[in-house]
């Protein structure tokens, strides 16, 4: 966890008197629900909907993150008045959620982040490239699969923003850039230093969305920022080296 007055407290939000019991206790104002299994919905579903129940019934504010999943990627640059049509199976979750959580607060908020990259706690995003690029094993990286990658960073402040916010909306954020995974990949190598030839170019499978590049106009003119370019920042300039 990063520096900060933070304090850790275990809760199986699965349980719903364990989730209900947290909120009533420490009546948070602002709740952010981030929690998610892409097999479970119980966890990524449920868990949401309970949370925001409670949290609105006690005035606080919701924010539930969702994902560009909830498309089915045949055109690309989604904005927030399209149907979302999901076609893989944790997307259709993640759109249960939406509804679930809106319909148990009418105040929520739906921030629906496109691909995120950059450091999380002690982990690198997105993690299927991260992960076996750190331990040397090779990734397939598709080079018909787009997407507008987001910092994780940028994805915490607009949804900071958001959630303190009089607002209660969908909103879409997606980096400055539509990019394929191959080109997301060849850039996680030079920012992290990776083995290039690591990197084995390839076909998407067909049930996978071919394009969930977001439209991020509607929320960016809320903001007075813009998420910023895969690369902008090395690991050691964000440290000040």
């Amino acid at each position: 966890m990063r520096p900060g007055p933070w304090r850790d407290v275990r809760l199986d939000v699965t349980s719903p008197s364990e989730v209900r019991g947290l909120i009533e206790r420490e009546r948070p104002g602002l709740v952010f629900y981030t929690s998610y299994d892409k097999a479970r919905s119980d966890i990524t579903l449920d868990g949401a909907r309970i949370a925001a129940r409670a949290v609105s019934s006690l005035g606080g504010r919701f924010v539930f993150i969702s994902t560009d999943l909830v498309f089915d990627g045949s055109t690309g640059g989604y904005t927030e008045s399209v149907p979302a049509t999901p076609i893989m199976p944790y997307g259709q979750l993640k759109l249960e959620a939406e509804v679930a959580v809106r319909d148990a607060a009418p105040s929520a908020v739906v921030l629906r982040p496109s691909l995120m990259w950059g450091e999380s706690g002690i982990h690198l995003r997105p993690a299927y490239e991260c992960d076996n690029l750190q331990r040397g094993e090779p990734i397939d990286a598709y080079a018909d699969e787009w997407r507008t990658p987001v910092h994780v960073d940028d994805v915490t402040h607009a949804a900071w923003e958001l959630g303190v916010t009089d607002v209660a909306d969908v909103f879409h954020l997606g980096g400055p850039e539509r990019l394929s995974r191959l080109e997301l990949a060849q850039r996680l190598v030079t920012i992290h230093r990776f083995d290039p030839a690591l990197v084995k170019e390839a076909k998407r499978p067909e049930d996978r969305p071919r394009d969930t590049s977001l439209n991020s106009t509607r929320l960016l003119a809320l903001l007075d920022w813009a998420p910023r370019k895969v690369a902008e920042e090395t690991p050691e300039a964000a440290l000040g080296a």
